[in-house]
């Protein structure tokens, strides 16, 4: 009989989604400003008050806006609604003036590497003839493939390799 042992953890759940407790979530300065911000318009958290800009009285575009620019600072006495137009103004004075931090974007780009690495572990795959596929567009793969990428699929792959095949991780016998 195996023994397993479970991590518990408290939360609740809402709309169907499990939601962690304040005290297990990640510290701040170990998440994105896009996670940031997400927080910030927490049911909890986000300004009470009717989502109306406090600066031009728009109801159009608001979101929530941080009044001393930090955004690691998600107390509610920091946050109020802001459209897109005046928190993007207060944004460049502030910037200007070198108040607050400037957001860092976080947008996977097209073709990120753990994108990169399946198709390069893919186009591997080919090669060995695991998998049906063009080997022509296999060799275009791996040579387009950065080192940086090819060296952590292999750094990703050599311990399941020494598993299967000892501890050279090298087949003794070629495939094809």
């Amino acid at each position: 009989m195996a023994l397993r042992i479970l991590k518990v953890t408290t939360g609740e759940i809402r709309n169907g989604q499990f939601r962690p407790s304040a005290a297990h979530r990640k510290p701040v300065h170990k998440i994105t400003d896009r996670a940031k911000r997400y927080r910030a318009n927490a049911d909890g958290v986000r300004p009470r008050w009717p989502k109306r800009c406090g600066f031009c009285g728009s109801k159009r575009n608001v979101g929530v806006h941080h009044v001393n620019g930090k955004e690691d600072d998600g107390a509610r006495g920091n946050l109020m609604w802001a459209c897109k137009s005046c928190n993007g103004k207060i944004a460049h004075k502030m910037k200007r003036a070198r108040i607050g931090t400037r957001t860092r974007q976080y947008n996977p780009r097209h073709g990120s590497r753990s994108s990169q690495m399946a198709a390069y572990g893919a186009a591997i795959k080919v090669m060995r003839g695991e998998f049906k596929g063009d080997v022509a567009k296999a060799v275009a793969t791996i040579r387009s493939t950065p080192p940086e990428v090819r060296s952590a699929y292999t750094a990703r792959t050599w311990p399941t390799r020494r598993a299967i095949y000892g501890e050279s991780g090298r087949q003794s016998e070629i495939p094809f």
